[in-house]
């Protein structure tokens, strides 16, 4: 997976969308379709760097257990020294696994209010069509 090339998508597509005003339902169907583009995305970085993080996490596991078995005396802290870089990078792997599970979340919610907004659009606008007279019942 190419991931400059992804997270580049993702903020051009983000512009286009920001770009939009919120003031009518034809552009808010724009911005909602950039939006929803722009999460297939989102979903495909989230995926990628889940996995990159379990990869991490794995490698540490198992040197772990390699240095645990390695050790004379003092066998976890042999272990717990041996992995202080990993567990770093494990870290770093964690924190950007859930900033891009955050986007994804936080993205869907914005989704959800624009189409919520567009609906009670199409609610006052639907309303102020229709005419508030009262006929007469009594044909003329």
């Amino acid at each position: 997976m190419n991931l400059d090339q992804h997270i580049t998508e993702i903020t051009r597509l983000r512009r286009q969308a920001d770009l939009l005003p919120d003031d009518s339902p034809g552009v808010l169907m724009q911005k909602i379709e950039l939006l929803a583009k722009c999460l297939v995305y989102i979903g495909r970085v989230s995926s990628h760097l889940d996995g990159v993080y379990k990869r991490v996490y794995a490698r540490r596991k198992y040197e772990h257990a390699l240095a645990i078995t390695k050790a004379q005396k003092d066998k976890q802290a042999h272990a717990e020294l041996a992995v202080k870089e990993l567990r770093e990078e494990e870290a770093t792997a964690y924190e950007d696994m859930n900033r891009w599970r955050n986007a994804f979340s936080s993205t869907t919610e914005e989704i959800h209010s624009l189409k919520m907004r567009m609906k009670q659009d199409f609610y006052v606008e639907g309303a102020a069509n229709v005419s508030t007279e009262r006929r007469s019942q009594t044909p003329a």
